[in-house]
């Protein structure tokens, strides 16, 4: 199907504003939790960038990795099973001893499509992970390992030393890790992560610098740029990423170079966020440049945006955008992929999700573009 700027106009306007009508009572302040034995006063969940938004916290104050994503922290921990949850239950400590601690993530999807395709309808594991974190010296220096069971064979995902209490809050990580580019969404189907290369399926080795006084936050990295596979060449790709956060907005922007014998590739994006009552919305533009040894140079745009809003405690409202052009040359070649659905968090340690998800593509795509979802994500 040909896809016009008018489809890709109206997509940013129903991302951005799905939840208008409700947005008078939005506004007004939400009431405040019940009293817990643990003294908490932000709200933290699974990693998810539009709950930084809408706490206005960082990546590190809820993960090991202070970039986000993969094993909580204490400070996640408690939350996610004291706060999070529209039923309290009781504190279960991630600490095996007083050096050791553990965590695990465990999906389950059922999807269908809505054309009748075959197979039309599936169930699947997508995720099970596990998470060790030993604290060798405690608040200073840490091993951790994000191991990859399935689906498909076991691998690991993260494995680094992480030395903290640095100057300027910062720290210098060595090993494997997920390169510190971009929003880290949880689906990497989104084309700001597939289409630049930084996903959670795309973790490279080598080195990692961070600093975060004040309000900022500024990471660079410098990693073979083979995806996490052996050093085929001697040139090294460089990753950085900069941001200001502050209590109601942040805003920020990435930039990557990396050279290797197929050609080089340069990403420049920016990203932002910000909260109003119970919403909140994030969004991230990227430009890609790769570039040949032989044929034509290839520019890409890729485009994200998502609201989010808090209908009441444990239950979030989500609707996404996101826009692709692989290939800025050719006309009429661009993809869209929208969102809709409701994320639950009835107990600790459990997440249900439902989702509608649409890909307008070319149209000589055989992707079947409507698809719904349920997912069933346990976790610790």
């Amino acid at each position: 199907m040909i896809i016009s700027r008018q489809w890709h106009l109206t997509g940013v306007v129903v991302a951005m504003g799905v939840f208008a009508p409700v947005s008078l009572w939005a506004a007004t302040p939400t009431s405040p939790h019940r009293d817990t034995p643990v003294s908490l006063h932000v709200d933290v969940r699974e990693s998810e960038p539009y709950l930084a938004i809408r706490t206005g916290l960082r990546c590190a104050q809820c993960h090991v990795n202070r970039t986000g994503g993969g094993a909580r922290n204490d400070f996640g921990s408690i939350y996610a099973q004291t706060r999070l949850p529209a039923w309290e239950t009781s504190y279960i400590s991630r600490r095996l001893n007083q050096y050791l601690s553990v965590g695990a993530n465990f999906r389950v999807l059922a999807s269908g499509t809505v054309s009748n395709t075959t197979p039309r309808t599936s169930l699947q594991i997508t995720e099970q992970n596990v998470q060790v974190e030993a604290r060798l010296v405690p608040d200073i220096l840490a091993l951790y390992i994000d191991q990859t069971l399935g689906p498909g064979t076991a691998h690991t995902r993260e494995a680094f030393v992480l030395v903290e209490k640095l100057p300027l809050d910062g720290f210098v990580k060595v090993g494997k890790f997920f390169l510190p580019y971009g929003v880290r969404l949880v689906d990497d189907a989104e084309f700001i992560r597939g289409g630049t290369g930084f996903s959670y399926q795309t973790p490279d080795q080598g080195i990692e610098l961070g600093i975060e006084p004040g309000p900022l936050s500024l990471f660079v990295s410098l990693t073979n740029g083979t995806q996490g596979a052996s050093e085929n060449n001697s040139d090294k790709q460089l990753t950085g990423s900069a941001a200001l956060i502050f209590s109601a907005f942040r805003v920020g922007a990435s930039a990557a170079h990396n050279d290797g014998p197929s050609g080089s590739r340069d990403v420049v994006g920016a990203f932002a966020g910000f909260r109003l009552g119970r919403f909140s919305f994030l969004g991230e533009a990227d430009r890609i440049f790769d570039s040949f040894p032989t044929g034509p140079d290839v520019d890409q745009n890729v485009f994200y945006v998502e609201g989010n809003f808090l209908a009441t405690r444990g239950l979030n409202l989500k609707a996404t955008y996101g826009f692709l052009d692989p290939d800025r040359s050719v006309e009429e070649n661009a993809r869209i992929r929208l969102r809709f659905g409701v994320e639950a968090f009835p107990i600790a340690f459990l997440q249900l999700s439902a989702f509608y998800t649409l890909l307008d593509d070319v149209p000589q795509s055989t992707t079947d573009g409507d698809r719904i979802g349920v997912e069933v994500h346990a976790f610790f």
